[in-house]
This record gives structure tokens, sequence and C-alpha cells, in this order.
């Protein structure tokens, strides 16, 4: 009996300490690590209405921000969910994450790993950081240190769900579509508002042909934050999956609309117009009906 009490007691308290991590404001330093590991603005807007921010939005914060990427709406997002605490000031920006942050703004990958590497050398602990290792290796392709690095992330704090996001994309890039949509459906049952958990299911679901649910997962996605093209181009490669080229072309238009240098969707794009243009011409020909072939 005592010994299911102190294991009933070892439980809480081990939720307890995971509910004050997950409710903890956010500093500069986390928000930086954040943006480094790609985390969309519309998401990091939410975590920031949700816990609120330790520092405030002075001009030289702004534009730090601002030249890592950072949105209008995240920027104001920062700028009314300040809150002291008891006095105290919030932790500055750092140098070195904010050299990390700019780097990955300008997809210098492997530059901005040099310092995430050596940050990582100091504190080992940082779950945080070993998620934007995971995505700077994913984005260079390695997929097995990607998920090395999204899985210390995970052993660290497994209630993340941007880990779990992490994970599933590197396991729909190795062509594991069980495990892909596995740990996107782990996000989502820890965050069911979230807006890549959807993406990262319709990926999975994608990879394992089953077009139908992928659309419906992307499309619940795009209601949660409808300005991310790469979920327009998700939604576009279903579509072509589907023969819905129509449809598909659509979705790779808007995707170029809010990111021009989107490259992959400008190439879809291009192949989904001459395959439907071929398509037309096909039935153009067929019905067209021949003098000699008219009836007498």
């Amino acid at each position: 009996m005592l010994a299911k009490v102190a294991v009933v007691i070892l439980l809480l308290a081990s939720r307890g300490i995971a509910d004050d991590r997950a409710a903890k404001q956010i500093d500069c330093p986390q928000l930086l690590t954040w943006i480094a590991a790609g985390i969309p603005n519309q998401r990091l807007a939410r975590l920031v209405r949700d816990r609120g921010v330790t520092f405030q939005l002075v001009q030289n914060t702004a534009e730090i921000l601002v030249g890592v990427g950072v949105g209008a709406d995240l920027v104001k997002e920062i700028g009314t969910n300040y809150t002291s605490s008891a006095g105290k000031r919030g932790l500055g920006c750092p140098t070195e994450l904010v050299q990390a942050a700019e780097l990955v703004h300008r997809q210098s990958y492997d530059k901005a790993e040099m310092i995430v590497r050596k940050l990582l050398t100091t504190a080992p602990e940082n779950a945080d950081l070993h998620l934007v290792l995971g995505y700077l290796r994913a984005q260079q392709g390695d997929l097995d240190e990607a998920f090395d690095a999204y899985s210390d992330a995970k052993d660290l704090e497994p209630d993340f769900p941007e880990i779990h996001n992490g994970l599933s994309y590197v396991f729909y890039c190795s062509n594991d579509a069980e495990n892909a949509v596995a740990e996107a459906r782990t996000a989502l049952s820890i965050d069911p508002g979230n807006a890549e958990g959807y993406r990262y299911l319709g990926l999975g679901l994608y990879g394992d042909e089953n077009y139908k649910p992928a659309l419906h997962a992307l499309l619940e996605s795009l209601d949660r934050d409808p300005n991310r093209a790469e979920t327009y181009y998700d939604l576009g490669l279903v579509q072509t999956a589907e023969r819905d080229l129509a449809a598909a072309v659509e979705s790779y238009q808007k995707a170029l609309r809010i990111n021009p240098k989107l490259l992959d969707a400008r190439t879809k794009l291009n192949l989904a117009l001459r395959e439907l243009g071929s398509a037309h011409a096909a039935v153009a020909e067929k019905g067209k009906v021949r003098p000699k072939d008219t009836p007498q």
C-alpha cells in the first residue's frame, strides 16, 4: 500500500514539474532557439499568448527579431504579452543565438550548426538546442543525425509537440509512414490545436497513400495556420497524387504567393500545368469530329 502511495506521489510530482515547465514564461534565448529550430511564426505566437514573455520589446530587441524572420503579428504578440516577475528583468538576447537564428533565416544551416554544437558543449541538457540541431541536420539531409538529435530532445522534454513533429518529418523523409503518423498523432495528443501536427499527419498519411485522410489533415492545418506556404505545397502533392491537377495548380500557386522562394512549389507547378495542358489537349482532340467520321 505504501509503495503504491509513493508511486502516486512521485507521478504527481513529475506531472507538476512538467506542468511548471510547460507554463514557464518565454525568455529571449528560448524564443531565439525556437526560431532557429524552424518553428513557424503562427505557433510561436500561440506559445507567446499562452505563456507570456519575460523581456520587453525595446527597439533593439524588435530589430533583432525582425532580422531573424519574425513577422509583424508575432512582434505584436511579444509586445503585448510581457509581464514582469517581481521586478526582475528577463534574460537578454545572447549574441550566439541571434547569429544562429540569422544564419537559419538565410538558410546557412552548416554555419548555424557550428554555433549550436558549441552551445551544446556547455548546455548538453538543453532540449531546445537538441531540437535546433535536429532541424539543422534534417535541412541538410542527414536524417540519421536528425533522428538522434530529435530523440535526445524528446528524452529531455517528451511533452513538447514540436519535437514529435520533427521526428514525424524525419520518418516521412525516411519513407516510414507508419511512424511519421504515430509521431504526428503524439504531437496532436499533447496539443490538439497544433497546425504543424496536422501538417505532418497529412504528410505521413500521404506517404502511406491514404490520400483523402491526408487532404483532411492538411486542410485542418491550414484552418489553424492559413499562411503556411509549405502546407499548400504539401496539399498540392496530395492533389497531384489524386490526379486533381487543377486543384494542385491552385495550391502550388498559393504556396508561391506566400513564399516566392519556394522552388519546389514552382517546379511542381510547372509539371502540373504541363500535365493539365496535355490532358486538355487530349480531351479536345478526342472531341473533334472529322468529316469522314460524320454519320450518314
